[in-house]
């Protein structure tokens, strides 16, 4: 989906021509994912063909290359680094201040991502607190939708009304300048839906 976005987003910026004879000129896509867990026996390419549609003759493929926490101390490492600590404190702490400041003071000790956090050691915990309140916010209104959408033998996806709640939320946390991509992460939703949702409401 990343790729077909990044895609539609060359042609567009490019102006490639896409619906005539000529063959239409497009970079060579290479498929990346961060994984931030323990390497174990884990492989280094996962096939979208192999691992959901094994011994089938299926017509389209893609092949992403796994990055694991390695020995290098690059800004990949760190990131790994930092994701470990996150997921260990929150697990600690719950998603509260103290986790928070945790996990700034772990990784400033471990010298991850240190120079970033030093700079912006506020903006970070404003960061985290804001994704911390707002998905318990959202899961508790969603959670509320959904119970009365049931109650009134509604289907979710179908109902009118759950779907008006859900995005004047969303235009709530756009109005409170909350970052899109965190947005759309506690929304389960693509980048692309909530940016539409915020344009409709003419708050983008």
């Amino acid at each position: 989906m990343y790729l077909m976005s990044t895609y539609q987003d060359y042609f567009t910026k490019n102006k490639v021509q896409l619906y005539g004879s000529k063959k239409a000129d497009m970079p060579k896509p290479e498929l990346y994912v961060i994984y931030t867990g323990d390497k174990e026996h884990h492989p280094d390419i996962l096939s979208l063909k192999d691992e959901f549609f094994p011994d089938t003759d299926c017509c389209i493929d893609a092949k992403v290359k796994i990055i694991y926490l390695s020995d290098r101390d690059d800004i990949i490492n760190q990131y790994i680094g930092f994701c470990r600590v996150f997921n260990e404190q929150v697990a600690l702490h719950g998603r509260t201040l103290t986790a928070a400041k945790e996990i700034i003071r772990i990784c400033r000790d471990k010298n991850l991502l240190t120079e970033y956090l030093s700079e912006r050691e506020k903006e970070v915990e404003d960061i985290m607190l804001t994704l911390f309140d707002q998905e318990k916010i959202w899961n508790i209104e969603r959670d509320n939708i959904r119970a009365a959408a049931l109650a009134d033998g509604i289907s979710l996806g179908i109902s009118q009304g759950a779907a008006e709640k859900e995005q004047n939320m969303i235009v709530g946390m756009l109005k409170e300048n909350v970052n899109i991509n965190t947005i759309a992460k506690i929304a389960q939703m693509t980048v692309e839906q909530v940016a539409a949702i915020g344009k409709k409401a003419a708050v983008l």
